[in-house]
């Protein structure tokens, strides 16, 4: 209730021991009730009195009044205003409380004539007039003053949201909810500027909140004219404040469509339209708010009248919608102005960052077209890593309890994961490419070579034969001589037909039960033994140290310095990836991506770290991903692609052996990330990006 709006009643009550003490004149504009019990009948005055303020000269003896102050002291201002009049002995003012004086207008020692009576009677109802009317401008400024509090706190987080937020769909809400809530608005929504596809600009009706129904959104399109409120303040850059959208001025541009309210039995009346303009002063949007249900009564309670009134009846409507205070119209033009810096910024940044994943994107196939077996691998991983991310948010025992990635670091996580293999490109790509322990090149020469041994010796044997048949006898010896010599000559070189055959197993990437570097000690020692000469009369190196070090590989196809190149590969990356000046939430990128191929008991590299906490979680996370895709991915030069039980089971005996982080390899299983993974993602990201 408005204090100084409301209707005053001026009470005098006399109590009955003060009754002797005085008398009453006729003809008098106020109320005088005689008492016999004050304290009741000030009761039933204040129940009895609704939207009444009492104004009321009490009379009562010293004795009565002590109890009666304890009384009136405990009800609510807005009930009563009151001064007491005090009859009584001259010795008893000593024992007064100094404190409570300030509600006793006169103290009498002695009876008071009909003179007296209506002077004290004036005075004191002049007063408490004065009293009252002091006491409500300061309950209406306290009023204020809080109200005034509720808005710079939002203000302060409504500043703090436009700093921080970088969701524009969240900024944009909570920018929306704060401006109905500074201004007590019931309803509001929040249109964008955008072009069609010819460049033309149209509003779209973005955002819309209601608090006294749930009204659902439908997105529509306006003209950017100035027919409807919306179009003309996006237009204009004004901003209206319309008193009843029913009532407009019959010279206004512009017009209310009250489709909305018809479909929604709702009724638009105050409004308050603010354009949002960027830095440039160019209008990106209109916030418009609906229905001011603003007033002085619970302005000052701690509750929100956006939150506590409903307009639910007709009747609602008329009583508690008011005009927007004009205050508000500058202050909610500076506000969606900041806003609309903050928006502008937001889609710069994200822009910035969309173009950057994509150049990422891009980068990353670029790489991998150079090794078409392996395209697609970083688009996967990144993939698993991110499901793998969220999974981890779900689980709700063991030390992944307690972790938790933000969408700021799974995007950070893929960010790495997309460039962890980034440094291949500083790798001569042949090796990338070995198919078997020696290059096509190497072994074509290697074959050369032995198909010479092969014709050398098969040479040296047509003389020693022509040698033999010069000097042949046609005796029994002489043709026993002649068999050994073909006999000798047919197991020589099949063995050199052999020993190309194993050198050809020998060369296959499948792991030999055998020591290798005992069978080319033996097939060495063997060829060694045949000195074969080339044409220029040197002594022929059938098979070279190259060769040998190739061949005696037990697995795989790389010999080691090969290996130690292709591991090198995480150094590239991390120096290349640490160059990019990330911002402060993506720092871990360089890190997570130079770990991915370290294993938690100490084989793994680059550094051989051992121990869960000697690497990032992200980095555990790839090391999982990578591995399982190179497992499962199809078939390569080197190897053959693996049947996904096959892979689960390595992944399960690697976390048995603590090589993998056994809590990660258990909840990819589990909860089958790799089902998760679009495995074609990789191909429409290749073919987005030109290859």
């Amino acid at each position: 209730m408005d204090f100084l709006q409301a209707r005053n009643k001026s009470i005098v009550l006399i109590s009955r021991r003060a009754r002797p003490f005085l008398s009453i004149p006729g003809g008098h504009d106020f109320t005088i009730v005689e008492s016999s019990d004050i304290r009741g009948d000030i009761q039933e005055l204040i129940d009895g009195g609704k939207d009444t303020h009492i104004l009321a000269v009490i009379f009562l003896h010293y004795d009565e009044y002590m109890e009666m102050n304890r009384l009136l002291s405990i009800l609510p201002f807005t009930e009563i205003t009151y001064q007491f009049i005090i009859f009584g002995p001259e010795e008893s003012v000593t024992e007064l409380d100094f404190e409570n004086l300030r509600d006793i207008a006169e103290f009498r020692h002695g009876p008071a004539s009909a003179q007296d009576f209506s002077f004290m009677i004036r005075r004191t109802f002049s007063v408490l007039n004065e009293l009252y009317i002091n006491r409500s401008l300061q309950e209406t400024y306290l009023a204020r003053l809080i109200d005034t509090k509720k808005d710079q706190e939002d203000l302060i987080n409504m500043g703090r949201a436009l700093s921080t937020e970088k969701d524009q769909d969240k900024l944009l809400r909570l920018f929306l909810f704060l401006s109905k809530r500074i201004t007590g608005a019931d309803a509001g929504s929040i249109f964008l500027v955008e072009q069609d596809e010819e460049g033309k600009k149209r509003l779209r009706f973005k955002y819309s909140h209601t608090f006294s129904r749930d009204i659902p959104l439908e997105e529509r399109v306006l003209p950017m004219d100035k027919k409807s409120i919306s179009g003309y303040v996006a237009v204009t850059g004004e901003v209206l404040n319309i008193p009843d959208a029913y009532n407009l001025p019959p010279d206004a541009p512009y017009s209310f469509n009250p489709s909305f309210d018809h479909k929604h039995n709702y009724r638009s009346r105050s409004m308050l339209v603010v354009p949002m303009k960027n830095h440039v002063d160019e209008i990106i949007g209109v916030i418009q708010l609906l229905n001011c249900k603003e007033n002085s009564d619970t302005a000052g309670d701690g509750e929100y009248e956006a939150f506590t009134i409903k307009l639910e009846t007709p009747e609602d409507f008329d009583r508690n919608v008011v005009v927007f205070n004009r205050k508000y119209d500058s202050l909610l033009e500076a506000v969606a102005g900041q806003a609309a810096i903050a928006i502008e910024n937001n889609r710069m940044i994200m822009q910035i960052q969309h173009q950057f994943e994509e150049f990422v994107k891009a980068s990353v196939s670029a790489i991998e077209s150079r090794d078409p077996a392996t395209s697609g691998h970083s688009f996967r991983v990144a993939a698993i890593c991110t499901a793998m991310a969220r999974a981890v948010n779900e689980v709700n025992e063991g030390y992944l309890k307690d972790r938790h990635f933000t969408e700021t670091q799974i995007k950070e996580l893929e960010l790495a994961s997309l460039l962890h293999d980034f440094g291949k490109v500083y790798i001569d790509l042949s090796v990338f490419r070995k198919e078997k322990k020696l290059y096509p090149k190497d072994f074509d020469n290697l074959i050369l070579r032995l198909n010479y041994l092969y014709r050398f010796l098969e040479l040296q044997y047509s003389s020693r034969e022509a040698e033999l048949l010069r000097t042949m006898n046609k005796d029994d010896n002489t043709a026993a001589a002649f068999d050994e010599l073909l006999k000798e000559k047919k197991y020589k070189l099949g063995r050199i037909v052999e020993i190309k055959d194993k050198l050809c197993q020998m060369n296959e990437p499948a792991v030999v039960e055998e020591n290798p570097q005992d069978i080319l000690d033996r097939i060495s020692y063997e060829i060694d033994e045949i000195e074969c000469i080339n044409v220029g009369g040197g002594r022929l190196m059938v098979i070279s140290p190259f060769d040998i070090l190739n061949l005696s590989i037990r697995k795989g196809s790389l010999n080691p310095e090969e290996r130690k190149e292709i591991e090198s590969h995480v150094l590239h990356t991390h120096a290349f990836v640490s160059k990019i000046p990330w911002p402060p939430e993506y720092r871990n990128i360089p890190e997570i991506a130079l770990r991915h191929h370290e294993k938690l008991d100490g084989t793994g590299y680059p550094d051989g770290l051992s121990g869960r906490e000697s690497t990032l979680i992200q980095s555990r996370i790839m090391t999982i991903a990578d591995i399982y895709d190179a497992l499962v991915a199809s078939d390569r030069p080197y190897k053959k692609a693996l049947p996904r039980d096959k892979v689960l089971a390595i992944l399960r005996e690697e976390a048995d052996k603590w090589a993998l982080d056994r809590d990660l390899v258990d909840l990819f299983i589990e909860k089958k990330i790799y089902e998760k993974v679009d495995k074609d993602s990789f191909k429409r990201s290749m073919e987005d990006h030109g290859h």
